[in-house]
């Protein structure tokens, strides 16, 4: 018999007895994380551990899948109103930001590549600095931290760098941002390339730009400039009062179309204080080849759950497919079964999987959905045991 998919971690315990796996379809959350894993981004296959040869499998051949991991490249805003706290949280946006990433990431990380910069730069005069790159490029860790609830040791360094660089005021160079980390971005290895863009507002910080009130950020925002109320009658954003504070809108979507151009697509997720530009980040998320269905087309979050769930359905995206490529034909189609963790998922052309090709299986229907949604830890293809079908 032969183990046509690797497992995701040696404890899996799994018999060839049929009756031991009765056809009935059920999937468990594995270590509480609700881990993902399986089928990268047009259909990149298995990523994943070796079975153990000791373990209670159906045999210990293992037969790697084809994979081709995508790069996820977080750009997270560090201006100044980051620091506030979240709505409903004793954190600040800042640091949810940073939380929400490590769920995403313990849930993906051995799916995907992954990096970060943050924006402004750290140390700059004006607060209008191009971000930096904060982390580079890496393979993400085994899955068995996530399986034990942990961090591993890529995911703990670079949450320890972003650790390192709160929001310390300053504004939001989203466009030229972008444009300085366009080069690292663009030229990253691998089959498929995504940015997450994480604000909680407007870009701005284009010193040449000018603009009326209904782009004028201190106008939007109701604000107070040099003692004077930012209302109808008077333009902030004028030459005498001050530059760099009107909506740079048309720059950063030109920034995320070049980027969608070259084949990397942006995923835009708007923290709560971004709602009043809810129209202007709509574009970058057009832009970026991400558009949601509805009038929001970007990812709008008000507290933690949603913007966990933001990063978790983004995370899917990219690293999950039900499409599974495998490196060989099983020898025997009827003698294949697949297993969710430790329990199987009935073969039918409606609900469960079916063969999409001698060597590729298709997960469809409530199969599909489970996946999708992050609830699988351990997806194994094994060959050698009488198929349970629906």
């Amino acid at each position: 018999m032969a183990v046509l998919g690797l497992a995701l971690s040696a404890s899996a315990e799994l018999s060839c007895s049929s009756h031991e796996h009765p056809p009935s379809f059920a999937v468990a959350q594995a270590g509480g994380t609700g881990a993902l894993a399986t089928g990268g981004s047009g259909g990149a296959g298995l990523n994943v551990g070796n079975a153990s040869p000791d373990g209670d499998l159906c045999g210990n051949q293992q037969i790697p899948a084809i994979s081709d991991p995508p790069n996820l490249y977080f750009v997270v805003d560090r201006s100044g109103s980051m620091s506030d706290r979240l709505p409903g949280s004793a954190f600040t946006k800042y640091e949810n930001a940073r939380i929400a990433i490590s769920v995403m990431l313990r849930a993906v990380g051995h799916r995907v590549r992954y990096a970060a910069g943050v924006y402004p730069a750290l140390l700059n005069q004006d607060g209008c600095a191009p971000g930096m790159p904060i982390f580079p490029i890496s393979a993400g860790d085994s899955p068995k931290y996530a399986a034990m609830g942990e961090n591993g040791p890529v995911l703990s360094e670079l949450l320890n760098r972003l650790g390192n660089t709160p929001p310390s005021g300053g504004g939001t160079p989203t466009a030229a941002t972008l444009r300085e980390l366009e080069p690292t971005i663009l030229g990253l290895d691998g089959k498929k390339t995504y940015v997450v863009l994480m604000t909680d507002g407007a870009p701005n910080c284009n010193l040449g730009l000018r603009c009326n009130v209904d782009a004028c950020i201190p106008n939007i925002e109701h604000l107070f400039v040099s003692g004077m109320a930012c209302d109808d009658t008077f333009n902030c954003c004028s030459p005498q009062v001050g530059a760099g504070d009107c909506v740079d809108a048309d720059a950063s979507e030109a920034a995320v179309l070049d980027y969608q151009e070259a084949g990397v697509d942006t995923f835009v997720v708007g923290m709560p204080g971004s709602e009043a530009y809810h129209s202007m980040l709509n574009r970058l998320a057009v832009a970026g080849n991400t558009a949601r269905p509805g009038n929001t087309a970007y990812y709008a979050v008000s507290d933690t759950d949603q913007l966990d769930l933001a990063l978790r359905s983004i995370g899917a995206q990219v690293a999950i497919s039900c499409d599974l490529p495998l490196s060989e034909t099983p020898e025997n189609p009827n003698l294949v079964n697949v297993y969710f963790d430790d329990h199987v998922v009935p073969k039918s052309d409606d609900d469960g999987w079916r063969y999409s090709g001698q060597d590729s299986i298709e997960f469809v229907g409530s199969a599909c959905d489970t996946l999708s949604a992050g609830d699988v830890l351990n997806v194994q293809v094994l060959s050698g045991c009488p198929t349970v079908v629906r």
